[in-house]
């Protein structure tokens, strides 16, 4: 049985954590033993979203201080111990540029196979002439460490490896199934938050943080909401800019259309309630949630910084962030059975996870 450690901030709902989520639930737990490593405290209370299915599904997790900035030879030295200790053979790790010290940890602990992993096609933080030059030195880093590159899409391999650096993608797999459209599901969902049977719906999954740009889809749905009154718009969340966003519902007076619900575990039922999916990002890598929404039938209007291999139906739309958005948010006539899509087809959970097994045994 091969010992893989993950590396991950830490496992709260993100794009990465559903990812390495959604491979755990699907991968053989009697070839491989998992681990994970984390650094950043839980964004609610003292738990992760998923530390109780982490420990259900018999997957160790394991804390370490967060020194990568402050201390990043006594991170390294404490990711090497956990490698040590644990005798782990594989390393994965998440965590764009700084996966350039968990790798240098692996070596150093004697781990040969050392896997670095992009979902992100941009970095908030690498804005300055000087926060670009660190970043080129991590990737250069990064680039000596590794032994297997993976990234979620094209754009997010170049991003993190360099445009002539050779890498796999590993689509980020879902199941299918269980974002299958169910006309039945939508309306429990409707009667359950009162909303009517004919109001546009939108919906927006994603943390309260800049990245998610979320304080954009505030001024489109008030634009929409004009001429729209029953439309209820639904955001799903967590993140450090909550308290900014709910300022910005109020002082637009829209308490009474927008929906905030924190983190769900049946996001399923949500795709099903709603009619539009709105993703107005300054940077993705290939957002899983815009997958699901794809897979649900749902229409989609992604801002034009979400990589364009996202789009899986003809009805998913890229819209500059200048754009009116308002015009679009028309649903499609009929859901229909977008599982059976080849282009959804090939984000099947079954297949992704197949296609990792390949790089943890080569």
């Amino acid at each position: 049985m091969k010992k893989i450690l993950h590396v991950v901030g830490g496992m709260d709902r993100g794009g990465a954590e559903a990812y390495i989520m959604n491979t755990l639930r699907n991968i053989d737990h009697k070839k491989y033993k998992f681990g994970i490593l984390t650094f950043m405290a839980p964004r609610e209370g003292d738990k992760y979203f998923f530390e109780d299915e982490l420990k259900e599904l018999g997957v160790e997790l394991i804390r370490i201080p967060d020194n990568r900035f402050r201390r990043p030879l006594k991170f390294i030295d404490d990711v090497a111990k956990v490698l040590t200790d644990g005798k782990y053979d594989v390393i994965h790790s998440h965590i764009d540029f700084m996966s350039s010290l968990t790798l240098t940890a692996a070596r150093k602990a004697g781990v040969k196979k050392r896997i670095a992993h992009s979902h992100n096609t941009n970095n908030s933080k690498i804005k300055s002439k000087k926060m670009r030059a660190v970043a080129s030195v991590l990737r250069r880093k990064l680039n000596r460490e590794v032994t297997d590159r993976l990234a979620c899409g094209v754009d997010a391999g170049k991003f993190l490896y360099g445009a002539k650096k050779d890498f796999t993608v590993i689509h980020n797999g879902i199941d299918l199934q269980k974002f299958r459209y169910n006309s039945n599901i939508r309306h429990t969902m409707r009667e359950k938050f009162d909303i009517d049977e004919d109001a546009i719906v939108l919906l927006n999954v994603g943390r309260f943080e800049a990245q998610k740009n979320q304080e954009h889809l505030i001024n489109i749905f008030a634009d929409y909401v004009r001429k729209n009154k029953t439309a209820k718009l639904v955001i799903i969340g967590e993140g450090s800019l909550k308290q900014n966003i709910e300022d910005k519902i109020a002082s637009e007076r829209l308490k009474k259309s927008v929906i905030l619900l924190p983190a769900q575990s049946d996001m399923e039922r949500f795709y099903a309630m709603a009619d539009i999916f709105v993703l107005p990002s300054l940077f993705e890598g290939v957002p899983t949630v815009g997958i699901e929404a794809q897979a649900s039938g749902m229409k989609c209007l992604f801002s034009d910084k979400v990589p364009a291999e996202t789009r899986l139906l003809d009805s998913t739309k890229f819209l500059s962030l200048e754009e009116n958005w308002t015009s679009e948010i028309v649903p499609v006539k009929k859901r229909g059975d977008a599982i059976k899509n080849p282009a959804v087809q090939e984000y099947d959970i079954q297949s992704t996870v197949k296609t990792l097994e390949k790089v943890y045994d080569k």
